[in-house]
């Protein structure tokens, strides 16, 4: 037992390793998106704030200095724009400027991929673990966006590690745990609002699955520590605290500017409820959709505790339902809903483990080993071949990409499904508009 936790840390380490490398290696392939610019420039100024705490700490913590440095994108919490400002200020006498930018988001992507294996190939077995992790990596759109000095990824990334941590520490006791949740979420939430959603999903699985008090306390400690730790994370609060936070809740739930999505030919502000399950359907690889479906359905006869499938369940629908069910006037495709890719991802890696067991038992049956492997070669071409065909056609153009269930780039087309929010180089979010153009055409 020792050994095999040895060895899922290790193999859990060159997970993560490998992602990076495979990002690092394609990052300059990418081409500047439309937010990036707003977030550099504002990762650059913090960056020169903490040069100025450290030389002119008076100056710095004065409000004309918070107002001077933090005003830049003051829209959105600080702590992603720190950390990739940081890997900026260690990497850009190594590389070009804009992948410098970018390195801190790949780091996050590699590590949640790295989290992703781990947290799957413990309960589910090694060939699920890896497979989820293949999973994430294989969603084009994910793929694409986790090279970018932008908030999505990272949103996704801090929803995915408080959710872990929970179920990790879900059987331990003492308070202490709780403390250790609210910092880890209080983070999340300087990072994007997305992860304001994280208790209404905790909290449903605690209510089906463990009523638990102590887990009650636990909650209720993780939003007590969240609130200062956040405030204390954005040094944009720190002066005119009060004006500034409602301000900032204004802006995501009020004021913030609209922005409006074409969805099945038509313009729309904002669109159907069946939005954001439509475009689910139409840019996750058809392979991995049937994954997942089978994970949770063949997770639900496992002997055991039923609670994980069903908490991968609530996290991958909650930013779907989030969009079905609200009147916000803001879509971005999507990437406002990034957060569920890690989930689904852990799904399909338990659907691939459940197919491997039964090839597996299958072989075993008629004593032949080589049907084992064989059957697994061929799980691998049905259900990761199509997509990566289809990423090496693209490449890297991964926003154009459309899933099999809608018959890829020209079933998207006829259907009216549009790209409309990011500002590739290449690209400038148009409409797709001929079946046979090349992504460098559009």
């Amino acid at each position: 037992m020792k050994n095999n936790r040895h060895y899922r840390i290790i193999t859990t380490i060159l997970v993560g390793i490998l992602v990076f490398i495979l990002l690092l290696v394609t990052v300059k392939d990418i081409g500047l998106t439309w937010d990036e610019p707003a977030y550099i420039a504002s990762s650059n100024s913090y960056m020169s704030w903490f040069r100025e705490a450290v030389q002119n700490p008076t100056r710095a913590f004065s409000p004309s200095g918070i107002t001077t440095y933090w005003s830049i994108n003051h829209e959105h919490p600080p702590v992603d724009k720190i950390w990739t400002g940081l890997w900026w200020s260690i990497t850009r006498g190594i590389t070009d400027d804009l992948s410098a930018h970018r390195i801190g988001n790949m780091l996050l992507a590699s590590i949640m991929v790295a989290l992703l294996y781990h947290c799957v190939s413990g309960s589910y077995g090694q060939a699920a673990g890896f497979a989820a992790a293949a999973a994430l990596l294989t969603m084009p759109r994910f793929f694409f966006h986790a090279h970018l000095s932008a908030l999505d990824v990272p949103a996704a990334f801090a929803v995915f590690v408080v959710t872990w941590l929970f179920w990790q520490l879900r059987d331990r006791r003492g308070w202490g745990w709780g403390i250790l949740l609210g910092l880890v979420w209080g983070m999340a939430l300087a990072t994007k609002v997305n992860a304001v959603f994280i208790p209404f999903t905790l909290g449903l699985w605690w209510l089906i699955f463990r009523r638990d008090w102590q887990l009650v306390i636990r909650l209720l400690l993780m939003g007590v520590t969240a609130i200062p730790v956040f405030l204390l994370a954005w040094p944009w609060l720190y002066a005119n605290t009060l004006p500034r936070l409602v301000e900032y809740l204004g802006f995501i739930t009020v004021n913030h500017w609209k922005i409006g999505q074409f969805y099945l030919g038509e313009f729309h502000m904002p669109p159907p409820w069946h939005f954001g399950f439509v475009m689910l359907w139409a840019v996750i690889p058809l392979g991995l959709t049937a994954l997942y479906f089978t994970g949770f359905i063949s997770s639900l006869k496992k002997k055991g505790e039923q609670g994980l499938p069903w908490l991968l369940l609530f996290s991958a629908l909650t930013p779907v339902l989030a969009i079905a069910i609200s009147k916000s006037l803001v879509y971005d495709n999507d990437r406002m809903y990034m957060a569920a890719y890690p989930f689904f991802a852990a799904l399909a890696g338990i659907g691939f483990g459940w197919l491997f067991s039964k090839v597996a038992d299958f072989a075993l049956q008629r004593d032949r080993k080589w049907v084992h492997w064989v059957g697994g070669a061929a799980l691998v071409l049905l259900f990761f071949a199509p997509q990566l065909n289809t990423m090496v056609r693209l490449y890297p153009h991964y926003l154009s990409y459309y899933s099999e269930g809608v018959g890829g780039v020209a079933g998207a087309k006829k259907l009216g499904l549009e790209t409309t929010y990011w500002c590739e180089t290449y690209a400038l979010a148009l409409p797709i508009v001929n079946e046979e153009a090349q992504p460098g055409d559009r």
